[in-house]
């Protein structure tokens, strides 16, 4: 079975390095008419969508050591991989959190208990 013009160009764009360069690129490359290629692919709905999904599936095995990289710095107790980890897969913002609501980020409750100085609820330390 043969590929088509849009299945193609579909591969073709899965390399970044081809994101800049025209469709008269990839038709001369292909030796299509650019007429062609436009027709083809230019009043596609879905064509950039299926693109991403194929460069993801494309690196999806290298992005897979990059997070085994990532876990294994965490736990080896580098906070910003944990940090990075947390807003990588759980969405996590904590810019947010603090605007959000009335805890403490972590950062606070250890300088209170450091100096054990009243918390804003008026009593001492950040559970009270």
């Amino acid at each position: 079975m043969s590929k088509t013009i849009r299945d193609k160009y579909v591969q073709y764009r899965t390399n970044p390095d081809n994101d800049a360069r025209s469709f008269s690129h990839f038709a001369t490359m292909c030796g299509y008419t650019l007429s062609e290629v436009k027709d083809a692919v230019a009043h596609d709905k879905d064509i950039e969508k299926d693109i991403l999904v194929a460069r993801r599936n494309k690196y999806a095995k290298r992005m897979q050591k990059i997070d085994d990289a990532l876990f294994k710095s965490a736990e080896d107790g580098d906070t910003r991989a944990a940090d990075l980890l947390y807003r990588r897969f759980d969405g996590w913002d904590p810019k947010v959190v603090e605007q959000t609501t009335n805890f403490y980020n972590f950062t606070d409750i250890v300088k209170e208990l450091r100096n054990d100085k009243p918390t804003k609820s008026g009593g001492r330390g950040p559970f009270n």
